[in-house]
């Protein structure tokens, strides 16, 4: 028997620790610019 601890829903993840490179869209930027230069 396995148990399972109970999820709060309280808890919420940032999407960014505040550091650029952390930011999906900067990340795509920059692969959408070497992506272009090929």
């Amino acid at each position: 028997m396995t148990f399972t601890p109970a999820i709060d829903p309280d808890i919420e993840y940032p999407d960014s620790d505040g550091k650029p490179m952390a930011d999906n869209t900067e990340q795509y930027q920059w692969i959408v610019k070497i992506k272009e230069n090929l």
